[in-house]
C-alpha cells in the first residue's frame, strides 16, 4: 500500500488524469479494430474501484466513459459513412476479413439493434459501427442508440467496480492487510480473465491466417494422412483453432514442467522469487484473510475436488459418452499418480513443515495440479460444441476458481510460488491432452449445460460440507506460528514494558495510530469480569457474519458490532462496549490483543495484553455500508477507563510513561 497509495493521492487530487484516461480507453475501445486490443473493461472497472473507494467521484466517471464511448462509435460511423465499401479493403480491417464478415452478418441478423447489442458483444463490437455506416444507417437513428446505449454501457462497466470498490473499502477498515491480499487476488483475477479474452478476440485471426498457410501446406502432399491433416487444419474447420490450441499448451507446457524439473533436481530448489513472495505473504497475513484463504483452499481438497471429478464421469456414463468418461477417469488418475511421484523423486522442501510422507514435499501442488486438471477437463466439456467467446466464458469462470486455490496456497504459506505453476501448467497440459483426445465425441452426448450445472452444484455442495465440518481444524492446522517471549515480572516492570508496541499496528503501521492506553498480564477472563461489573457490555469475537449487519445503512449504533480491528493481523480477544455517557450517542470501546509477549510470575507463565480505548459514533453521507466511525478519546474517557482498573478487585495497576507519550497502565491479575 506504501506503493499503490502516492497514485491513488494522486488522482484523488488530480482527478483531471483520471478522467482523461477513463475518456480515452472508452474512446479507443469503441474505435474500428483498436478496441480488440484495449483492456477497456479491467480499466473502467478499475474507475469504478476508484469512485467505491472515495478516491473519484461518480458523475464525471460515468460521463467520461459515456462520452468516450460515444464519440468512439460515431467516428467509427463515420469512417464507414465516407469510405464505404472501399473502407473494407483499407487498414486495418484489411487484416480481419472474417471478423468484417462477421460483423455483417450481425448486423443483418439484428439490424437498427446491432448497435446496441454489439457494445456488449466481444470481438463484434469494434465493427459494427464502421459497418452500419457502409451500409448507409440514418444518421440520426444511429446517434439516438449509440448515445441510449453508450449510457447503458458505461453504467455496466462503472457500476461492478463501484461495488467492488465499497468491498475493498470495507475490507480496509479491517485491515490494510487484508486489503492488500485481496487486491493482488483481484488483479491475478482480472488479468486471468484478459489474457483469455486477448487470447479468444485479438488472436484469432493472426491464427487463422497460419492455418490457411499449414493447411495449404499439408494440402500439397499426395498423401492420404496429409489431406486429411490438411482438412483438419482448415481454417473453415470450427475446431481447427482450438486444436492448435491445445496443441501449443500441451508443448509449452511441457516443456516448462520439464525445465522446472530438471532445475529442482539439480539442487538449486528455491528461487529468489520464491523467497520474496513466500515473505511478502506471511508478512500480510492476518485472521480475516487467513479465514478467507482458507476456505477457498478446502475448495481445493481432495475430497471436494475428488467429488467433482466423480459427478463429471458419472454425467458421461450417464449419458453414454463411454470413450469420454473413460478419458476423463485416466487423466484425472494420471494427474493423482503424478503428483505423488514428483514430490518422491525431487524431495522439494515446504516453506514450512506441515506433512508426513510424501506430502511432506512441496513440488507440484497438489491442490493447483488437481484443480487445474479436473476445472480443465470440466471446460473442455462444456465447451465442445460453443463457439469462441462461449469458449472464453467457460473457460475464464473455471480459471479463476483455480486462480483463486492456487493463491490461497501461496497465501497460507504451504507452497513456494514455483510449486502452484507447476501444478497449474501440468494440470492445464493433461487438460489439453483430453480435449485433443474428445474431438471426435459427438457434443449431443455430452449435454453441456447440463453438465455445467450439474459439476457446479456438486462442487458447491461438498465445498459447503468439507468447509462447515472441517473448517475448525483446518483454522488450526494452517495457522501461523507464534513464538511467546517470555520476561521476568520484575523485568516488565521496570523497563521490560518498553518493548511492546506503543499503538496498534497495520500494514505499514497504520496511518492513523491507535494508542495502547494499557498492557495487562493475565487470564482475560478477569479483566472482562472487571468490566462487566462496571456496566460495560462483551461483545462476541468478530466474524464476518457480523459483516451483513453492516449493510444495513439505516441501522442504529446500538445495532452494529464494534468496528473490526486488527494488531498484527490478529483480531482483539475482547472486546467491551458502553455508551459514553455525555448524551452525544456515542459509545466506548475496549479491546484487548493478545501480544506475542508473556511474563514469568513464580512458576506460571502469563499472556500479556495490549488494550486500546477507542470512541465510536454513527457515520454520515451515502454509503452502500456502515461501520462505526472511530473518533478520538477524550480526558474523561480516559479517566472513566482507569476508574474500572483502579476500583477492580485482585487488579494491581501501575502507570508508567515515557517522555512525550501516552501514560500507559500496567495491570497484573493476583493469582
Amino acid at each position: 500500500m506504501d506503493y499503490i497509495q502516492p497514485y491513488l493521492d494522486f488522482f484523488a487530487a488530480h482527478p483531471g488524469w483520471a478522467l482523461a484516461i477513463v475518456f480515452l480507453i472508452a474512446f479507443g475501445e469503441a474505435l474500428l479494430i483498436i478496441g480488440l486490443f484495449v483492456p477497456s473493461t479491467a480499466i473502467l472497472v478499475g474507475a469504478g474501484i476508484l469512485v467505491g473507494t472515495g478516491h473519484l467521484a461518480f458523475w464525471p466517471v460515468l460521463a467520461a466513459t459515456t462520452i468516450g464511448a460515444i464519440l468512439g462509435d460515431q467516428v467509427s460511423f463515420w469512417a464507414g459513412r465516407f469510405f464505404g465499401e472501399s473502407l473494407k479493403t483499407m487498414w486495418p480491417l484489411s487484416r480481419y476479413p472474417q471478423l468484417v464478415a462477421r460483423g455483417e452478418d450481425f448486423v443483418r441478423q439484428h439490424g437498427g439493434k446491432s448497435i446496441a447489442i454489439g457494445r456488449f458483444v466481444p470481438g463484434v463490437k469494434s465493427v459494427v459501427p464502421g459497418i452500419v455506416g457502409m451500409f448507409g444507417m440514418k444518421e440520426l437513428y444511429f446517434l439516438v442508440v449509440n448515445v441510449s446505449s453508450a449510457i447503458v454501457w458505461g453504467a455496466a462497466h462503472i457500476l461492478p467496480g463501484v461495488l467492488i470498490g465499497q468491498g475493498l473499502a470495507f475490507a480496509g477498515e479491517l485491515s490494510g492487510r487484508l486489503l492488500f491480499v485481496l487486491l493482488v487476488l483481484l488483479v491475478l483475477l482480472a488479468v486471468g480473465g484478459y489474457i483469455i479474452r486477448l487470447a479468444a478476440a485479438g488472436l484469432t485471426p493472426v491464427l487463422n491466417r497460419t492455418l490457411s498457410r499449414v493447411s495449404a501446406w499439408a494440402a500439397g502432399f499426395d498423401n492420404r494422412s496429409m489431406q486429411r491433416f490438411a482438412r483438419a487444419a482448415a481454417p473453415e474447420n470450427p475446431r481447427s483453432a482450438l486444436l492448435v490450441l491445445f496443441a501449443a499448451i500441451i508443448i509449452t507446457g511441457l516443456i516448462a514442467v520439464a525445465n522446472m524439473i530438471v532445475h529442482f533436481a539439480s539442487g538449486d530448489a528455491v528461487s529468489n522469487m520464491d523467497v520474496s513472495v513466500f515473505n511478502l505473504m506471511q508478512e500480510m497475513r492476518n485472521t480475516p484473510a487467513d479465514e478467507l484463504m482458507i476456505a477457498i483452499t478446502m475448495l481445493g481438497d481432495g475430497l471436494v475436488i475428488s467429488a467433482l471429478a466423480i459427478a463429471i464421469v458419472a454425467w458421461l456414463v450417464w449419458h453414454r459418452s463411454y470413450r469420454a468418461a473413460l478419458a476423463a477417469a485416466a487423466v484425472i488418475l494420471a494427474g493423482k499418480i503424478f503428483v505423488p511421484i514428483m514430490k518422491t523423486l525431487i524431495q522439494r522442501a515446504r516453506p514450512i513443515e506441515l506433512y508426513q510422507g510424501a506430502e511432506g514435499y512441496s513440488f507440484p501442488s497438489g491442490h493447483a495440479t488437481m484443480a487445474a486438471l479436473t476445472f480443465g477437463v470440466l471446460a473442455v466439456l462444456v465447451s465442445h460444441s460453443m463457439g469462441r467467446w462461449g469458449r472464453a466464458v467457460v473457460y475464464a469462470s473455471c480459471g479463476l476458481m483455480v486462480i483463486a486455490i492456487a493463491y490461497s496456497r501461496v497465501y497460507l504459506g504451504v507452497h513456494w510460488l514455483s510449486d502452484v505453476l507447476g501444478g497449474m501448467l501440468f494440470g492445464a497440459v493433461m487438460a489439453a491432452v483430453y480435449g485433443v483426445v474428445i474431438e471426435a465425441v459427438p457434443p449431443r452426448r455430452i449435454r453441456a449445460l447440463g453438465l455445467m450445472g450439474a459439476a457446479f452444484i456438486i462442487f458447491l455442495a461438498a465445498g459447503a460440507f468439507h468447509v462447515s465440518t472441517g473448517f475448525v481444524r483446518a483454522e488450526q492446522f494452517y495457522g501461523p506460528a507464534r513464538q511467546t517471549i517470555v520476561l521476568p515480572a520484575t523485568e516488565w516492570e521496570g523497563a521490560g514494558w518498553r518493548r511492546l508496541p506503543d499503538h496498534r499496528i497495520d500494514l505499514g503501521g497504520g496511518r492513523k495510530p491507535e494508542p495502547f492506553v494499557a498492557q495487562y498480564a493475565g487470564d482475560i477472563d478477569r479483566l472482562a469480569a472487571a468490566f462487566s461489573g462496571a456496566g460495560w457490555q462483551e461483545t462476541s469475537r468478530w466474524t464476518w457474519r457480523e459483516s451483513i449487519h453492516y449493510l444495513n445503512v439505516d441501522a442504529q449504533l446500538d445495532d452494529l458490532a464494534p468496528r473490526p480491528s486488527l494488531h498484527e493481523g490478529l483480531k482483539a480477544r475482547l472486546t467491551l462496549i458502553r455508551d459514553a455517557g455525555d448524551g452525544s450517542g456515542q459509545r466506548l470501546v475496549v479491546r484487548a490483543y493478545k501480544s506475542e509477549f508473556a511474563i514469568k510470575q513464580g512458576d506460571a507463565d502469563r499472556h500479556l495484553y495490549l488494550v486500546t480505548l477507542t470512541r465510536e459514533a454513527l457515520p454520515t453521507g451515502w454509503r452502500l455500508f456502515v461501520i462505526p466511525l472511530q473518533l478520538p478519546v477524550q480526558e474523561a474517557d480516559l479517566a472513566a477507563f482507569r476508574a474500572v482498573l483502579a476500583q477492580a478487585e485482585g487488579l494491581r495497576v501501575m502507570l508508567r510513561q515515557e517522555p512525550g507519550g501516552m501514560p500507559r497502565d500496567l495491570v497484573i491479575a493476583a493469582p
